[in-house]
């Protein structure tokens, strides 16, 4: 299946220059679906079907890949469009704001710690999962298992000082410049333009 992200992210470039950015996957193997009835049969027999069946195609060596691609807004441009950006009911036109490709992702490897891989698996403001969002200096806390870990540690041991993992001081990094002040508000959004994207898709 697709994947395309709700929410509009805040991206930084090399360049230190700020984008607003959707996040968008698909298959490299198309898309299937199943029909109703046989729907409901695999289904009943296994509500966890589509689960099974990732893992066993992975276990078999038989890899699931998609290509990622993003959209890109300059903030500078956003009262251009007819639509609000960062209204999560809209999506972005394609034909005015194509999917650039950026990467890929392949599924080549089963999880071995439940609770570290995929409990804790989320993607969204409120729940952005290291290592996704991890400082840039490297992690030191020697904690094992639990919330907020996601790191393999089979060779390492859980307490400081070691001879295993001796501390190396972090390199320094430049701030984004633009800082923003000010109260959080619900405010009612301006351009809702509610009819015209369902419109066009029906």
């Amino acid at each position: 299946m697709e994947g395309s992200g709700i929410n509009t992210y805040t991206l930084i470039n090399k360049a230190w220059k700020t984008h607003y950015v959707k996040f968008h996957s698909k298959p490299t193997c198309g898309l299937k679906c199943l029909p109703e009835e046989e729907a409901f049969k695999v289904g009943g027999s296994n509500h966890n079907h589509a689960t099974q069946h990732l893992y066993d195609s992975i276990a078999a060596g038989n890899y699931r890949e998609w290509k990622l691609y993003i959209q890109t807004i300059n903030p500078d441009h956003e009262d251009r469009y007819d639509f609000d950006p960062l209204d999560v009911t809209k999506t972005w036109p394609e034909d005015i704001l194509p999917l650039q490709p950026v990467g890929r992702l392949v599924l080549n490897k089963n999880i071995d710690s439940f609770f570290n891989e995929n409990e804790q698996l989320a993607f969204c403001p409120a729940i952005v999962v290291l290592p996704v969002n991890a400082p840039k200096c490297a992690h030191h806390n020697n904690h094992h298992e639990g919330f907020m870990n996601f790191m393999h540690r089979d060779v390492e041991v859980n307490y400081f000082p070691s001879r295993y993992d001796p501390v190396r001081h972090a390199e320094t990094h430049p701030i984004p410049s633009a800082i923003f002040n000010g109260k959080h508000e619900k405010c009612i959004i301006e351009k809702e333009n509610n009819f015209k994207q369902p419109g066009e898709r029906y």
